[in-house]
């Protein structure tokens, strides 16, 4: 299977069930920016046996051959009370397993690196010479300090620790912008978790039906914030920067 398709899968009484997701938005699900589950998925079904297929051919995923195997509904309802295979997915994404091939993980790690080194680059400068340091110079000082990224988590939350860890091999120095949050109060718990990745709370108080808070993160940062508080609140908040 192509690495652009990754497998995911749960496993009930002894039988698996697995769908096949797309590998380049898999993180982006998992960390809440995407959040419908039909954006993700490749093919609509639940199935059994995916290791063994060697392209998306339809006529080889949907040939009941005790090979590859599709599930039929009435399995399903059996053990998931359901049918709808959105809600299906979502489960078996949320509380299964994703099942990363060598090259899949090994490509994957990369790709979250490099994310998380461009965005130390562009949050962070020289304090020797006001002057940003580069991606070469991020890198070696990490692999000096023996850092390694966590491809699970999300870039941004991972940003603030690895500065920490590397500031005694490289003089580094972040520049932070405040930012206003105003929202409803239901969206208080998530916008809490979220601001808890992305930098330091510094102040929160509830008036009324709204939550508001003020959060100082790394200033390259602050585009990818926006943009999350903004999809996960579905525009219902707002954000003002301060400094």
């Amino acid at each position: 299977m192509s690495v652009d398709h990754i497998i995911a899968k749960i496993s009930f009484h002894g039988k698996d069930f697995e769908i096949i997701v797309d590998s380049k938005k898999i993180d982006a699900y998992k960390n809440g920016k995407i959040t419908d589950i039909n954006d993700i998925l490749i093919v609509d079904d639940i199935f059994r046996n995916l290791r063994k297929v060697k392209s998306l051919d339809k006529g080889v995923l949907f040939k009941n051959n005790n090979t590859i195997l599709r599930i039929e509904d009435s399995e399903l309802n059996t053990v998931f009370k359901t049918t709808d295979h959105q809600i299906i997915a979502k489960k078996i994404i949320d509380d299964g397993e994703i099942q990363y091939t060598t090259e899949q993980r090994k490509e994957f790690l990369e790709r979250k690196q490099r994310a998380v080194i461009n965005l130390i680059v562009s949050q962070s400068i020289d304090p020797r010479t006001n002057t940003p340091h580069t991606s070469a110079r991020i890198e070696s000082a990490m692999k000096q300090a023996k850092i390694s990224v966590d491809m699970h988590k999300s870039a941004e939350s991972q940003v603030q620790d690895i500065i920490k860890n590397i500031t005694s091999i490289l003089p580094i120095k972040l520049e932070f912008k405040e930012i206003e949050i105003n929202a409803p109060i239901k969206y208080a718990g998530l916008l809490k978790k979220i601001m808890q990745d992305f930098g330091q709370i510094q102040k929160e108080n509830w008036v009324g039906p709204n939550y508001i808070a003020i959060i100082s993160m790394g200033g390259g940062l602050v585009d990818a914030f926006l943009g999350k508080v903004n999809g996960l609140t579905h525009g219902d908040t707002m954000c003002k920067i301060l400094s």
